[in-house]
């Protein structure tokens, strides 16, 4: 269970994020903070990868064993 939720958080959120919603939010005409949607949300996306891969970290990795 531990290696499938570290490949959804890790792998599974960001590919969902970006297959998923940059089609859908490319169809908003609009902008956000100066913009483009579909800017904001990529930018978005960025952030939440390295999120994701900081909690997998937190979570999972911190406490293992150097490998050499």
């Amino acid at each position: 269970m531990s290696a499938a939720a570290r490949l959804g958080v890790g792998l599974g959120i960001p590919a969902v994020a970006t297959l998923a919603l940059i089609p859908v939010v490319g169809l908003v005409h609009g902008t956000i903070l100066g913009f483009p949607v579909v800017i904001a949300a990529s930018l978005a996306v960025f952030a939440l990868t390295s999120g994701c891969m900081a909690i997998c970290w937190l979570v999972w990795d911190r406490k293992a064993p150097d490998r050499p």
